[in-house]
C-alpha cells in the first residue's frame, strides 16, 4: 500500500496486492493491509521509550470517581468548537467536537470515541488531536469523545452497565437525528466499544421483538485489549520488543478494570463473546494491530475469529509497531501519520 500526505490531509493509495483477504473465509469478508516498514525516526522514538515502559501513561494517583467533564487544549479549540453535555440517565460527559470552517454542515455520520489509558486515566492530547483531525477531515460527520467512569473507583461492574445504557442512547437518538453510528476506540477504549456492542446484540437477538433496535454501522478497534487472562504465550515472546508495554502493566489494568468479575468473563474479554452476532447485525469491524505490541497477538486472534464468522471488516497489521502507534502521528512519524490516513479512508467509506 502506497500512501501519501499533502500538508493537513492524509489519504490512502492501495495497489491491488496491498490487501489481501484472510484465509479460511470463502466470503473474503476481513481485507487486510500489511505493512512491515519501521523508518528511523520510529526506531529512534523506540528506544527513547524503552527506558521508560514501566511509567508512561500511569496516573499518579486514581481517578476521581464517576465521569467528569473533558478539558481540551486551545491548540484544539484553534480548529474545532468544542461542547461538554452530560448525559442526563447515565451521568456520563461527552464532549463533542465541530470544525470551526464547516459547523452547520448537514450531519449524517457520528463517530463516538472511547480513549485508552488502562481503563485508569482520561483522554491525552494524542486523544484530541486525532478526534480534532476526524473532525476536521471527514465531511458531514460529527465526532464525541466519551468519557466513561475509570477504575479503580469505576472498575467494570460498575462502568460497564453505564456504557450500555449509553450505548442504548445514543442509538435511540441516532434515529431521532438520522445518522449513522460509528464506535471507535484505542486499547480499553477499543475493548469497551467490542464489549459493548456485542452484550447489546446478544441482549437484542435474544429478546423476542418484533423489531430490533438499531446498532453502529461500525467499529473501529485501534490496538484493541481482546482477552484480559493474559495468558497468550505470544505476549512473553514479544515484550523484548515492545517498547511502552510490560506484562505486569497490563496484568494490572486488567485487575483494576475487572474487579470481581472473572477475567473470561464476555464482558471484560469480547474475544469470548459471540462474534457472528456482529455479522449477524450487519456490523463492520474493523481495526488495527502492530507487531510489537504485546496485546497484538489477541487482537489478531479476535480478528480471525472475525473472518471466521463473517464479519465485514478492513484491519492494518503494521509489523515492528507499537502499541497505539497511530497516537504518534502528530509527532511527524510517518508510520503513524499513514495510518492515520488509511483510518480516515476506511472510515469515509463506512
Amino acid at each position: 500500500m502506497e500512501l501519501s500526505n499533502a500538508g493537513d490531509h492524509f489519504s490512502t493509495q492501495m495497489k491491488p496486492h496491498s490487501s489481501t483477504p484472510i484465509v479460511n473465509n470463502e466470503a473474503n469478508t476481513i481485507r487486510i493491509t500489511h505493512r512491515s516498514e519501521r523508518r528511523f525516526l520510529t526506531r529512534l522514538l523506540h528506544l527513547i521509550l524503552r527506558p521508560f515502559n514501566n511509567h508512561l501513561g500511569r496516573p499518579s494517583k486514581p481517578h476521581p470517581p464517576g465521569s467528569s467533564p473533558l478539558k481540551p487544549s486551545n491548540a484544539i479549540r484553534k480548529h474545532c468548537s468544542v461542547t461538554n453535555r452530560r448525559d442526563e440517565a447515565t451521568g456520563i460527559y461527552i464532549a463533542d467536537l465541530r470544525p470551526l470552517l464547516t459547523p452547520e454542515a448537514k450531519v449524517t455520520k457520528h463517530i463516538y470515541y472511547f480513549c485508552g489509558g488502562g481503563w485508569q486515566a482520561p483522554a491525552t492530547a494524542q486523544h484530541w488531536q486525532t478526534c480534532s483531525k476526524l473532525a476536521r477531515q471527514m465531511p458531514n460527520t460529527a465526532i464525541s469523545i466519551v468519557s466513561y467512569p475509570l477504575a479503580p473507583n469505576d472498575p467494570a461492574p460498575k462502568t460497564f452497565p453505564q456504557s450500555l445504557a449509553l450505548y442504548r442512547r445514543i442509538m435511540a437518538q441516532s434515529v431521532e437525528e438520522d445518522h449513522r453510528v460509528i464506535l471507535a476506540g484505542d486499547s480499553a477504549g477499543g475493548n469497551i466499544v467490542l464489549a459493548v456492542v456485542l452484550e447489546a446484540l446478544r441482549e437484542d437477538f435474544e429478546a423476542d421483538a418484533a423489531t430490533r433496535p438499531p446498532c453502529p454501522v461500525a467499529i473501529m478497534a485501534i490496538s484493541p485489549s481482546t482477552d484480559l487472562r493474559r495468558d497468550n504465550a505470544e505476549i512473553e515472546k514479544i515484550k523484548k520488543h515492545d517498547p511502552i508495554l510490560t506484562p505486569l502493566f497490563i496484568k494490572s489494568t486488567a485487575r483494576a478494570w475487572a474487579a470481581d468479575w472473572d477475567p473470561a468473563d464476555r464482558r471484560l474479554s469480547p474475544i469470548n463473546a459471540d462474534i457472528s452476532l456482529f455479522a449477524r447485525a450487519g456490523v463492520k469491524v474493523n481495526g488495527i494491530t502492530g507487531g510489537y505490541d504485546i496485546l497484538g497477538p489477541d487482537g489478531r486472534l479476535f480478528r480471525d475469529a472475525c473472518a471466521k464468522a463473517g464479519v465485514s471488516g478492513e484491519w492494518l497489521d503494521w509489523d515492528k509497531q507499537m502499541h497505539c502507534f497511530l497516537l504518534t502521528w502528530p509527532y511527524g512519524l510517518p508510520e503513524a501519520r499513514e495510518a492515520m490516513g488509511w483510518m480516515i479512508d476506511v472510515l469515509k467509506e463506512v
